[in-house]
């Protein structure tokens, strides 16, 4: 407290800041922040691929996963150790847990600038996650799949949040807040 420059803030990322820090710098657009290949995230990616469920032991149809990675959960912070970090340093922002992020969905794809449905209110109706999670099929845990929820008030295990140290933003002002 009081050791943050005071044009900055910690929050949520931005979905164009997740997108860049899953890349780890990397330019290229890739499925995932090590390549293209899905079988490379043996040992990096904390996918179940199984439906885990009492007495349903399958896997996922459309999984394409020829692996376990021996969670039927999630698996513990940076597991994988240096093999799971991207180009950043960041462990586990692919599959884990779905993401918040700071923007408002917008079904026809991300915006690079932060995004809400009500700019004068700027206020988050429907939230976007982001990097997929350890229940889900490989697919969704590639770095440009995005999830919308449907209202702010939802909550789910497979749901988490990192925060960064970014810009602040301004302020609107509200009757609460003159």
């Amino acid at each position: 407290a009081g050791r943050l420059a005071e044009d900055l803030e910690i929050r949520l990322p931005t979905e164009a800041e997740w997108a860049y820090a899953c890349r780890g710098g990397s330019q290229e657009s890739h499925y995932f922040w090590w390549g293209n290949d899905l079988m490379e995230g043996k040992g990096r990616l904390n996918i179940s691929a199984v439906d885990f469920l009492p007495g349903r032991d399958m896997v996922w149809p459309l999984a394409n996963a020829p692996w376990s990675d021996g969670f039927a959960f999630l698996s513990p912070v940076d597991h994988y150790g240096e093999k799971g970090r991207n180009g950043f340093g960041l462990a586990d922002m692919c599959g884990g847990v779905w993401e918040f992020v700071l923007d408002d969905f917008d079904p026809t794809g991300g915006h690079e600038e932060l995004h809400y449905r009500n700019e004068e209110l700027q206020s988050v109706v429907r939230p976007v996650c982001r990097g997929g999670n350890y229940f889900d099929v490989p697919g969704n845990a590639r770095c440009a799949v995005r999830l919308g929820i449907h209202n702010v008030a939802y909550s789910d295990s497979r749901d988490g949040f990192r925060v960064c140290v970014g810009p602040a933003r301004k302020v609107v002002p509200t009757l609460e807040n003159p």
